[in-house]
């Protein structure tokens, strides 16, 4: 894997020390050649290419590595990374996404894999998407693993091979705007979640209930589980699956 990332990051101070540990991890991920581009707001103290967008509207900063996807092409990197700033990424996470993805291909199937981001707070850890409990009613078998397609899939990454990436720039996705009733940020993160979808699915991630630990990112920032005004971060992981509807 020839490793292509391009990180999202607003710079806020208190925020930094975490970015900087994000940036360590990525670095540290076991491929044959990794190239980590940062867009982002302001000059920062870092050793990385940076890209320092002054934007109109500020929430465009996470479209900003749309423009580097036909130079991937170009390249000889076989993957793209897309994520926002605020995910300490680890070498777990990118092997799970190898291993699942290679399921996948294997049995012809279009998925993409799932990861779950969590809060790590007040000694538990926090699922941050779902705003519900999330049925495992039903599930898909695949090689002997067992498989769900989320409710709320909103993942805040994307990563994707070069037929993905291909694939993109031919959609609505590659092109900057609000895509249905997601944010302007929110749908530059989307990827091909939404680009040819399985028959009868509503999108195209599976989680893996066998390495749900694998497919946990842990998310900085926002105390969206000590608000009680957000929908977010309100169950853990031992308590977000239920088994009825």
């Amino acid at each position: 894997m020839k490793l292509w990332i391009n990180v999202c990051y607003h710079h806020v101070e208190e925020r930094f020390e975490n970015f900087k540990q994000l940036l360590e991890n990525l670095k540290s991920l076991k491929t044959d050649k990794t190239k980590i581009i940062i867009n982002t707001n302001t000059e920062i103290d870092c050793d990385l290419p940076i890209n320092i967008s002054l934007l109109q509207d500020p929430y465009h900063l996470t479209w900003e590595h749309k423009k580097y996807m036909q130079s991937f092409l170009d390249s000889d990197f076989t993957h793209f990374m897309y994520l926002e700033g605020n995910l300490l990424y680890t070498q777990k996470n990118l092997d799970y996404w190898i291993r699942n993805r290679e399921i996948f291909e294997r049995n012809g199937l279009n998925f993409i894999p799932a990861i779950h981001r969590v809060r790590l707070a007040e000694g538990k850890t926090w699922s941050l998407d779902p705003t519900k409990k999330q049925s495992i009613a039903q599930q898909y078998e695949i090689e002997g693993k067992r498989y769900i397609s989320m409710q709320e899939p909103y993942q805040g990454m994307f990563l994707m091979n070069r037929q993905d990436v291909a694939e993109h720039m031919q959609t609505d996705y590659y092109h900057i705007g609000q895509k249905g009733w997601w944010g302007i940020r929110e749908s530059a993160n989307l990827g091909n979640m939404f680009v040819n979808v399985p028959q009868n699915f509503g999108h195209r991630m599976l989680l893996c209930l066998n390495e749900f630990p694998d497919s946990w990112i842990p998310h900085f920032g926002t105390d969206y589980q000590a608000d009680p005004q957000s929908p977010h971060a309100k169950v853990t992981v031992e308590e977000v699956f239920i088994n009825g509807n």
